[in-house]
């Protein structure tokens, strides 16, 4: 029975378990092995008083590992936190990431000591740390990220805390040194630093509790005691305060409060895998204490068939009401009912039915009178008070870190500039920090970054920061601006998106000014990859994505002997941003789909890359004497138009799919769209066709003559038998045939257009 009662343990039916430990103990006289088995699957099941019982009667009858309370201390601590149940093979840092209260999303204080920042560095995903706080390839205790190598140090940061919380920051120094002196073995030189920290931030707890621990390596635990209380005063809802209040009392033999202070930390932690040790160890303390008291003056409890059922049937009553593991009035209330009446039980909430209710109202009886030992009331009453300071921390307002330091106040760091960007000279807005401690704004950082991947003020290479692409707001500097100048902070964002949509433009019925990439023709509802590379146009497709606009003007670059004086064609496309792969070098790969086709009315510049003021154009309404005609035309060219496809070899169909998409198939309003089927430009956008050709059919807006344009071309190349192929560049002879081909074809086509 003993054996299946382990086997059901180990597949996690606790629920079994404690029938089969149960039925044994019926059937043998309960041995020390048999007894812890019986006490885990009870902690596993969540029924801890019960579970405490037991293990407080093996501790009586021989001395027991620490190992062996490991269920009993776990089911504890996930009843006191309420989180997923931690299993013994959880490594400490899965532990963290599972439970560990993360800080607030923005923060004046280091995230791991919580205090004062001291030489701050910046990590990759924008929270600042103290210098000796920060541990490389560690999650960090603000977004979970994981933490590259350290930086060098914010030069704003530390400017402005020396500026805004100076005493403050030379407190925290003198901890810092404390710290590194306790390391290197001298405890009583770091004491001499960390009282000079409590006299300089007399408001902090951090450096009480680091005082106090340093006052207990140097055997001093009524004084570690005093500054732990001390501490948990001044912030009541940290953690690390109520642990270093109950490592003092377990150094002063009250394990009792020593146990309660340490649950009380992990509830306000959730770090129950970092202090599991020192918890089961109080608590193996508290069990020895208790029940040599209790056999001193009772005599060891026996346990029996009665008990066995009694307990039983108590828990069926707790089940079966409320929980009283998550709320210590109700397990109070229950204890108290048992100490002074009689509970009224019927005779369906017993297991074991062919027994009478007198019997077990006796058997109730003879336990709460002679059975149950003063050391386990002892415990229950421990186990309320753990679960009531549990319940006053529910209803403790959350302090953050920062709230004792000074206030800020006043507009004297944006009057002296402060919070400038050293390049732009205004407001910081969406500060970053490079690798080497200087902060910009997002975009002028951007800007910059396009020319050169050198720092503006170091010239420190930023190669691999940029290459890195985790550029992140800085935390510390966004929220003080937040603070400080709450409202130019907020213009700044304003007229930052003003200027983005000015410098775009945005389409409608109108006229408009856009964006032109000056590059090639592309053509409606066909894709058109593109590679930036040249700075202008980093900046172009920047600042379309942060707007959120998402579309620019293409126009191809023309001859100036061509066109004049205008740097590129008349005619051009609106193209919408699908995608884009950010480069390590800043370039960028974009999948763009053409849109709407445009004629430019006049052009202009804007930081290097061009603007053009345009006017949307469609096709002319066909009239409804030449419906017929066009539709009969529109089913011969495209009949054409797919034979001549399948007759092109399948790699070079591959490698255009690859680009340009699959070819579409005619819409069923295809003659009232503005630009006519989507076929036709996608077969446009493969025909070796002239830049100047394209261009034109491009402009024109009749469906009629861009489709016997395409029959031109097809019967063109059907003619001399082209087909597109990607010829070797060593292959002149076939290259040149190709291009005067495709001169012929221009030719034949361009009479096509103007006829």
């Amino acid at each position: 029975m003993m054996e299946a009662a382990k086997e059901a343990f180990a597949s996690c039916n606790y629920g079994l378990a404690v029938e089969m430990y149960e039925r044994s103990m019926k059937q043998q006289s309960p041995n020390l092995e048999l007894l812890i088995g019986y006490g885990d699957a009870l902690a596993r099941c969540g029924r801890i008083r019960d579970a405490v019982d037991v293990f407080a009667r093996c501790v009586t009858l021989a001395p027991l590992p620490l190992e062996r309370l490991k269920h009993l201390t776990l089911a504890l601590l996930e009843d006191i936190t309420g989180a997923t149940p931690i299993t013994t093979g959880t490594t400490m840092a899965a532990a963290t990431v599972m439970g560990k209260r993360l800080l607030y999303e923005t923060s004046f204080s280091c995230p791991t000591c919580e205090g004062t920042l001291s030489q701050p560095v910046t990590s990759g995903c924008g929270h600042t740390y103290c210098r000796n706080c920060y541990e490389t390839g560690k999650s960090c205790r603000a977004c979970g990220q994981k933490l590259g190598p350290v930086a060098e140090t914010n030069v704003l940061v530390q400017r402005l805390v020396e500026k805004w919380w100076p005493r403050e920051a030379e407190a925290t120094r003198a901890r810092h040194e404390g710290d590194l002196l306790l390391k290197d073995g001298h405890p009583a030189q770091a004491l001499e630093r960390y009282d000079l920290a409590v006299r300089l931030a007399p408001n902090s707890p951090l450096h009480f509790s680091n005082r106090a621990n340093v006052l207990l390596i140097l055997n001093r635990p009524q004084a570690s005691l005093n500054d732990a209380d001390h501490a948990v005063r001044l912030r009541p809802d940290w953690g690390k305060g109520h642990y270093r209040r109950g490592v003092a009392l377990s150094a002063l033999g009250r394990h009792e409060e020593a146990f309660v202070a340490f649950c009380t930390s992990v509830a306000i932690d959730k770090n129950a895998q970092n202090i599991r040790h020192e918890i089961t160890r109080v608590l193996h303390r508290v069990l020895l204490k208790l029940r040599q008291s209790t056999v001193a003056t009772r005599g060891p409890y026996v346990f029996t068939e009665s008990s066995v059922r009694l307990r039983r049937t108590r828990d069926y009553h707790h089940h079966h009401n409320h929980h009283y593991h998550n709320n210590y009035r109700a397990s109070r209330a229950l204890n108290s009912s048992q100490r002074h009446r009689r509970p009224a039980l019927n005779s369906s909430d017993c297991e074991d039915n062919s027994s009478s209710e007198e019997e077990f109202t006796q058997a109730i009886c003879r336990r709460v009178n002679n059975n149950i030992p003063q050391g386990n009331v002892k415990l229950h009453i421990l186990l309320d008070r753990i679960y009531q300071e549990v319940e006053k921390l529910k209803r403790i307002e959350p302090m953050p870190a920062e709230i004792l330091l000074p206030p800020l106040s006043g507009s004297n760091a944006v009057a002296t500039g402060d919070l400038d960007c050293i390049l732009c000279c205004r407001l910081l807005w969406k500060p970053v920090t490079t690798p080497c401690g200087h902060t910009y704004c997002w975009m002028c950082l951007d800007r910059c970054l396009d020319y050169s991947s050198a720092c503006p003020l170091c010239v420190t290479s930023l190669a691999d920061y940029l290459a890195s692409n985790q550029k992140t707001v800085t935390e510390f500097i966004e929220k003080a601006l937040k603070t400080i100048a709450p409202t130019e902070y907020s213009s700044r964002a304003t007229n930052h998106r003003l200027e983005l949509i000015q410098d775009l433009g945005l389409l409608g019925n109108n006229q408009h000014n856009i964006a032109v990439f000056v590059c090639t023709t592309a053509f409606p509802c066909v894709a058109c990859p593109l590679f930036v590379y040249e700075p202008r146009y980093r900046l172009m497709v920047r600042r379309c994505v942060e707007s959120g606009v998402r579309h620019f003007g293409i126009a191809a670059c023309l001859n100036r002997e061509a066109t004049g004086s205008k740097r590129y064609a008349e005619y051009g496309t609106v193209l919408e941003i699908r995608d884009r792969v950010l480069m390590k070098d800043g370039c960028s790969i974009l999948s763009t789909m053409g849109g709407r086709r445009f004629r430019v009315l006049s052009g202009g510049e804007r930081d290097g890359y061009d603007t053009a003021e345009v006017e949307l154009i469609r096709d002319s309404p066909i009239p409804s004497e030449s419906l017929s005609t066009v539709r009969e035309l529109h089913d011969k060219v495209w009949s054409k138009g797919k034979k001549w496809w399948s007759s092109v070899s399948p790699v070079q169909q591959e490698e255009i799919e690859r680009v340009f998409g699959v070819m579409p198939g005619p819409e069923e309003d295809w003659i009232r769209l503005p630009d006519g089927p989507s076929w036709t430009w996608w077969i446009l956008a493969i025909l070796p066709l002239g830049p100047q050709l394209q261009v034109g059919i491009l402009g024109t807006t009749s469906l009629e003559k861009r489709l016997r344009a395409i029959e031109k071309t097809l019967n063109h190349m059907e003619k001399r038998q082209l087909t597109i192929t990607a010829a070797p560049a060593e292959d002149t002879t076939t290259s040149s045939s190709i291009c005067q081909d495709d001169n012929d074809l221009t030719h034949s086509s361009v009479s096509v257009m103007h006829s």
